[in-house]
């Protein structure tokens, strides 16, 4: 959305045409509502406020950098 300039509608349309089975959850279309008045209000999208950690974390996957670790 932010680097071809459409809007939700347009992105969710053509998602559409490539993989007709997807359907996002509500939770996901109301971040990607969220974003798009964010775009369309001031370009940039501020991550302190809308980071939605706080409502759904994910604890992020530690990969060890030594493979003879398990």
């Amino acid at each position: 959305m932010k680097y071809h300039h459409d809007s939700l509608i347009k992105a969710y349309d053509y998602l559409l045409d490539r993989r007709p089975i997807c359907s996002p959850n509500s939770g996901f279309l109301m971040q990607l509502i969220r974003y798009e008045k964010a775009l369309c209000n001031g370009g940039t999208i501020d991550e302190q406020q809308n980071n939605d950690d706080k409502q759904n974390p994910i604890k992020p996957l530690h990969i060890p950098s030594d493979p003879n670790v398990e």
